[in-house]
């Protein structure tokens, strides 16, 4: 086990899974408990709503729809802002326009570095330069 200070309050813990110490994972499941308590009856409820609503911090909230824990496909005014451009979004960390303008410049770097490889895998005898003693 290795030994941590908690995320959140800042405790000394055994960290074993997560980046906070037990009494915060506790408290994080009575929010989430709230959070999904309050959903289930007030299904076009807003983030800010919900956080207002039930007291739970609205960065908590959007960390737990963003690590996956809570589920908002039934919830359609359960958005948060794309971290790139800032349109609305339920799901992950970019909006589907970012996430294609990201997988063009990641594929457009690569091939630049499949290029720049090939010139360099060339055979010693076969480069383009002088040697000096």
């Amino acid at each position: 086990m290795t030994i941590a200070n908690c995320k959140r309050c800042g405790r000394i813990f055994n960290r074993v899974s997560r980046d906070i110490c037990p009494a915060c994972v506790a408290e994080e499941d009575e929010a989430f408990e709230k959070v999904r308590a309050y959903l289930k009856e007030h299904r076009y409820a807003t983030i800010p709503e919900t956080s207002e609503a039930t007291d739970v911090d609205l960065d908590l909230i959007v960390d737990m729809v963003k690590s996956g824990r809570l589920i908002v496909r039934d919830f359609p005014n359960f958005a948060y802002t794309c971290e790139r451009c800032g349109a609305p979004i339920q799901v992950g960390r970019f909006c589907a326009r970012c996430t294609q303008e990201l997988s063009n410049l990641l594929g457009i770097a690569e091939k630049g570095k499949d290029s720049a490889k090939a010139r360099t895998d060339k055979p010693l005898s076969r480069r383009h330069g002088y040697y000096s003693r």
